[in-house]
C-alpha cells in the first residue's frame, strides 16, 4: 500500500469517528440503536489506527527531508 493510501484511510476513519461521536454525521446517517452508533464509532477508530500502523515512516521521513 502507497503511503498517500494509508493517510487517507486514516484520516477517512479517525474523521467518521469523530463525526460519530460529535453527533453531526446522525444528520447523514440515521441509526436504529446506540449500538449500531458505538460499532460505527469504533470500526471507524479501528479503520484509523489500522490505517496509522500501515504508514511506512521511514519513507514518509526520507520524502520529506
Amino acid at each position: 500500500m502507497k503511503n498517500y493510501q494509508a493517510i487517507l484511510i486514516s484520516i477517512v476513519g479517525i474523521g467518521f469517528a469523530y463525526f460519530t461521536l460529535t453527533g453531526t454525521l446522525q444528520n447523514l446517517i440515521h441509526f436504529e440503536g446506540v449500538l449500531n452508533e458505538i460499532a460505527f464509532c469504533v470500526m471507524g477508530l479501528m479503520l484509523g489506527g489500522m490505517g496509522l500502523l500501515s504508514i511506512d515512516y521511514k519513507k514518509l521521513l526520507k520524502g520529506l527531508l
